[in-house]
């Protein structure tokens, strides 16, 4: 949900939504849409803290959908306000054109009123006072969770309304000694419809990525035979690190693209690029079959997930005696 307030002394707009900002550029999108609907410059949306005491009953952030949900639920909010507003546009608009019409040395002026003219028209001291206070409410109804009053299912039996795609291609460089695996290069295209906000999309790929790397490289839990967890700290517990990155990464949003029905032609992002991570790990396998091959072993192997430095090695079969001259 969301709630926008218009405050008539300035034009300023104060944005309350449901959705937690935790580096994801939420507050980013939903002042986007909020300036997008209303016609007002980005600078006069400020966006409150996440409060339930004002937004009450909001959903988990997370899911990769919370940012379209509440730039939705704000757009709504924002529509009914320029329901209320319209008539003091159009009437300012007239007064524009009359005076330009009656006054040559004003012609070729813009007869558009401006925000806070239109803002101050609708709240004026002892004269309007109209209602600048709305509220939004979106939350997708096609999708696995979604009932009707009863209780049944009434959606599709997929996790989201609609699927995104997206391809990646990944070199990488083993050290069939070691194991030790280095990523040269990584190309990501990936379909975000028409982006709300490139740049913010493009880092969360690029996040989602880094990510998926560590998930199928680097982060093995490990219990030891009592069930204590013995990956309390980095010295056990190996996240990826700058030196595990790739060397090149290259993200592209698919051009010319707009999903009809998406939020503004958008779609989500968040999650769904951490699979092409899977890339790297293809590229690990490719290697360790071409060193298997060169080792004269069979070429069937097991590989654990997370497929971990010491688990590369091993699946190599080749030891430093063999690379004596």
């Amino acid at each position: 949900g969301a709630l926008i307030n218009i405050h008539g002394s300035d034009g300023s707009v104060t944005v309350h939504h449901g959705g937690c900002e935790i580096g994801q550029g939420i507050h980013t999108k939903v002042a986007q849409v909020v300036a997008l609907t209303l016609g007002c410059d980005l600078e006069a949306v400020k966006v409150a803290e996440t409060n339930t005491d004002v937004v009450p009953n909001m959903r988990f952030t997370g899911g990769s959908i919370t940012s379209e949900v509440c730039c939705e639920a704000a757009r709504r909010a924002c529509l009914e306000l320029n329901q209320t507003l319209e008539p003091h546009r159009k009437f300012l608009r007239e007064q524009k054109k009359k005076t330009i019409a009656e006054d040559p040395a004003k012609a070729g002026e813009d007869m558009e009123p401006t925000w806070t003219e239109v803002v101050a028209a609708a709240n004026s001291v002892l004269g309007h006072q109209e209602k600048l206070s709305a509220t939004g409410i979106f939350a997708p109804t096609n999708n696995k969770y979604t009932t009707d009053v009863e209780g049944n299912p009434n959606g599709k039996p997929f996790h989201g309304d609609y699927f995104t795609f997206g391809a990646a291609c990944s070199e990488i460089e083993l050290d069939v000694l070691t194991g030790e695996t280095q990523v040269l290069r990584s190309d990501i295209l990936f379909d975000v419809g028409q982006s709300l906000n490139p740049g913010i999309d493009i880092a969360q790929i690029e996040g989602a990525f880094a990510w998926g790397i560590g998930y199928y490289m680097y982060e093995e839990p490990l219990v030891d035979l009592k069930g204590v967890d013995r990956t309390q700290g980095v010295w056990e517990y190996k996240p990826p690190l700058a030196s595990e990155m790739p060397r090149e990464l290259s993200v592209e949003l698919l051009r010319d693209n707009p999903f009809p029905k998406g939020i503004l032609g958008s779609k989500a992002v968040g999650e769904p690029p951490f699979m092409l991570a899977y890339s790297v790990l293809g590229a690990v396998k490719k290697a360790i079959s071409s060193a298997r091959k060169d080792a004269g072993v069979t070429p069937a192997f097991e590989l654990p997930q997370p497929c971990t430095v010491d688990a590369v090695q091993r699946a190599c079969a080749v030891s430093a005696s063999q690379m004596a001259c």
